[in-house]
């Protein structure tokens, strides 16, 4: 099992562009190895159906049953609700996720095949190349970020670090004008907000999506303000930090890339962690076999 899900997001990232996502650069924080798994999902679009071996199939089944089943996560739905989604909307979709992941689960290569034919997971990854490049385009046509954020139904921005093969893309929670100019606001929930305070790993892993996206924005606008919002499970603020965008884009720039970024995107996997993985994870015990070494993204 773990050679398929090596297997898969090596492919993944030989086909695709490659894409790193923000949500996945501070998913590292938690765990290296989903975080990679994550970064192989959302570049596994680019493959095709017609020629992946049975192997990679039995990989994309894992990746899909673990994505369906975070849709039934008590944190993801509580997470949904307090950003202000449909409680029905949430409650359907942790409900059909259950269902699927339990599909996938029991039939495996088989039964990801049929998903595919079917059309209930009609490109192999979260993103659609074609849905890729069409907003790709309208970024880059955009004059103004909050016209663009608020107009668009998929508000992605993205950027390619100089000397990179990667593309770093994102959607933040907010873009909006403030009186002293462009402010860009990411908003996280937990239901342990004293780890928030003393700047634990969830602290960090949301402050390195707020850099990814202040880093990304720099790149055609001033970005005035950066602002991290920690709610708990009731919806009150626990921590509101402001923080300076143009040093977070210099943090970003000088060690989230390459200490997180290049490894994300190379298509060897990382390293075990240290640690054994979380009681939640959806992954389990499933973690791609490595050797220590450095990353390459060639």
């Amino acid at each position: 099992m773990e050679e398929s899900l090596a297997l898969v997001g090596r492919l993944a990232r030989e086909a695709g562009p490659p894409v790193v996502a923000a949500s996945s650069l501070g998913s590292w924080h938690w765990c290296s190895i989903k975080a990679w798994h994550s970064t192989s999902l959302f570049n596994a679009g680019w493959l095709s159906p017609d020629s992946l071996p049975l192997e990679a199939w039995r990989g994309l089944a894992l990746l899909w049953a673990a994505e369906f089943s975070k849709n039934s996560f008590i944190r993801v739905i509580r997470g949904r609700l307090l950003h202000g989604e449909d409680p029905g909307s949430a409650i359907g979709d942790a409900l059909q996720g259950a269902a699927l992941a339990r599909r996938l689960a029991q039939g495996g290569a088989e039964e990801m095949q049929r998903l595919n034919r079917e059309g209930v997971v009609p490109v192999l990854g979260l993103i659609d190349p074609g849905a890729y490049e069409r907003q790709l385009r309208r970024y880059a046509e955009a004059d103004d970020p909050v016209e663009y954020y608020r107009r668009e139904e998929w508000p992605l921005i993205a950027r390619k670090p100089r000397g990179r093969v990667y593309t770093v893309i994102g959607v933040p929670d907010q873009v909006e004008w403030s009186p002293a100019g462009l402010r860009v606001v990411e908003v996280k929930t937990t239901s342990r907000p004293q780890l928030m305070r003393r700047r634990q790993r969830g602290y960090w892993a949301a402050r390195t999506q707020l850099a990814a996206y202040a880093w990304i924005l720099s790149e055609r606008w001033p970005v005035e303000e950066a602002v991290l919002l920690v709610r708990d499970a009731s919806g009150a603020t626990v921590l509101r930090e402001r923080l300076d965008p143009g040093e977070l884009a210099a943090w970003f720039e000088d060690h989230v890339l390459p200490e997180i970024g290049d490894w994300l995107a190379s298509p060897r996997p990382p390293a075990k962690p240290a640690r054994p993985p979380c009681r939640s994870c959806e992954y389990g015990g499933r973690h791609p076999l490595t050797r220590e070494g450095s990353p390459s993204t060639a």
